[in-house]
Parts: structure tokens; C-alpha cells; sequence
């Protein structure tokens, strides 16, 4: 049995947590894609908090895009200058991927059940004191450090 004797058919099987099944994002999140560029979400991130003046705003990185949404955020709390509280949560989701043998092959269907790593960073204008227990909090720096 090796890898080439199989293909993935669907990553998730029956798991609520993958991203086509989850509810649409809110209206203040931003889901960061392995695809999606990073000046993009920062655009949009800076759009939220000094356009739409929202009050927070909500990014989500799963797998691979954990570490671009790092890279956002430090981005936008720059270009804030110093005035966002944030709170960073971290985690895991499950999901259950099936592999069906390649045709020719007298194999059984693989279910392959993995644990993707997901980070979710509030940035908030003001203390979310509901977020503290919950997540790591870095306060906001002050605009003197980006001078």
C-alpha cells in the first residue's frame, strides 16, 4: 500500500468545520486563504476598522494561512499606529479526509482523520474584557514605538 495508490476523493467526510459548510463570515471577519494575498486582507482589515468604523475586527487563519494571518495582523496594528488591543485564540479543527484506491487496484477506502491547526485574532479599538480569559492579550503599543 502507498500513497500513489490512492487520490483524495473529498476532505471533508460529513465534518460541519470544513469551510464550504461553515456559515458565511461577519460582517466584521476576514478569513484569510492560502491563495488570498496579504495587502489584500490588510486593505480590507484597514477598510473595516477606518471607513466602516467598526469597533473590532475578527481575522481566522487555518493550516497553512496561520502564519499569513500573523503577517496581517502585525501589518494592520502597524498601520493603526499602536491603538488596537488584541486578543489571539488558538486551536484546532478536525477533519476527515477519504482516499478511494486508483481504478485497477483492490484496496480499501481510506478515512484519514487530521487535527489542522486554526488561529482567530480579535483587533479592537477598546478592552474586550469577555476575550480575556479565553485568549492571549497583547495591549495596544502606542503610536511612539512606529515613529
Amino acid at each position: 500500500m502507498r500513497l500513489e495508490d490512492y487520490r483524495r476523493i473529498t476532505k471533508s467526510a460529513g465534518d460541519p468545520t470544513q469551510e464550504d459548510q461553515l456559515p458565511p463570515p461577519a460582517e466584521n471577519e476576514i478569513r484569510i486563504s492560502q491563495s488570498g494575498k496579504i495587502n489584500r486582507y490588510v486593505e480590507i482589515g484597514l477598510t473595516m476598522l477606518k471607513e466602516q468604523q467598526k469597533s473590532n475586527i475578527v481575522i481566522v487563519g487555518k493550516g497553512v494561512s496561520v502564519n499569513k494571518a500573523v503577517s496581517v495582523v502585525e501589518i494592520i496594528k502597524r498601520r493603526m499606529e499602536g491603538t488596537l488591543h488584541q486578543y489571539t485564540q488558538l486551536g484546532s479543527v478536525k477533519t476527515v479526509e477519504k482516499w478511494d484506491p486508483v481504478q485497477g487496484k483492490k484496496l480499501e477506502t481510506m478515512l484519514v482523520h487530521k487535527h489542522i491547526p486554526m488561529i482567530i485574532i480579535h483587533l479592537s479599538l477598546n478592552v474586550m474584557p469577555q476575550l480575556e480569559e479565553s485568549s492571549g492579550y497583547q495591549p495596544p503599543t502606542g503610536n511612539d514605538i512606529y515613529m
